[in-house]
């Protein structure tokens, strides 16, 4: 059967709106929060440690490739190629240099939602739980926003290993991140996300690699596992 021109457009029109819309809700790269004021309240002691471990990290670069698959209509996977750039109080983003016609103006997309040591100044966090050295932690906006809760479990070592974004509308975005040792700190060496949002559903993988340091004596050294 041969759609007609409207037909064509139409769909177009849908493949393009879903899929600025999942790149744009990707807990991989685009969950991060704009800088609010900084918080009244300390930081829980999971958060200073984790922080902590990478205390001495000032700027670094990383390769990444990530694969999207929509599972719902259109049904479309594709897979991008990125540089990302770590600045200690500045950007922490990934630049794509292949982004699909559909995707062109997300480019760039931030990475600050893996930064705990931006957390206290974007949401107001409250402890759930502890098992071991790992925090459970119950976060909200510190301005109103769609979001429900972001319930983080993060290690003291090894920094975030999974947060769950909930919205008041429905969906939610759960990042689970398989973190690496390098030269001495913890830094991501895979994410996976899942993506339900009320019109589509979407899952998204990322590998992290090749990271560059600024001084030769913090060049990357192989190792992963707890100290």
């Amino acid at each position: 059967m041969r759609l007609s021109v409207a037909s064509r457009r139409s769909i177009g029109a849908m493949v393009r709106a879903s899929l600025l819309t999942l790149l744009a809700a990707l807990s991989l790269f685009a969950a991060s929060k704009p800088a609010y004021a900084p918080s009244a309240t300390p930081a829980p002691s999971v958060l200073v440690a984790a922080a902590g471990e990478n205390a001495s990290l000032q700027h670094y670069t990383f390769d990444v490739d990530a694969h999207i698959a929509l599972l719902t209509f259109p049904w479309i996977r594709f897979t991008l190629h990125g540089v990302g750039t770590y600045t200690r109080g500045g950007d922490y983003s990934v630049h794509f240099d292949n982004v699909p016609w559909f995707g062109r103006g997300f480019e760039t997309m931030p990475m600050n939602s893996l930064d705990v040591s931006t957390w206290p100044s974007v949401y107001t966090i409250a402890v759930a739980g502890t098992q071991g050295s790992v925090t459970t932690l119950s976060m909200h906006d510190a301005k109103d926003s769609e979001l429900t809760e972001a319930r983080a479990k993060v290690d003291a070592v090894e920094g975030p290993l999974q947060i769950l974004w909930t919205y008041n509308y429905g969906g939610h975005v759960k990042l689970t991140i398989t973190p690496q040792q390098i030269g001495g700190h913890y830094l991501p060496a895979a994410e996976e996300a899942e993506i339900v949002m009320p019109r589509y559903r979407a899952m998204a993988w990322a590998t992290f690699s090749n990271y560059r340091f600024d001084r030769p004596a913090a060049l990357p050294e192989s190792g992963t596992g707890k100290r």
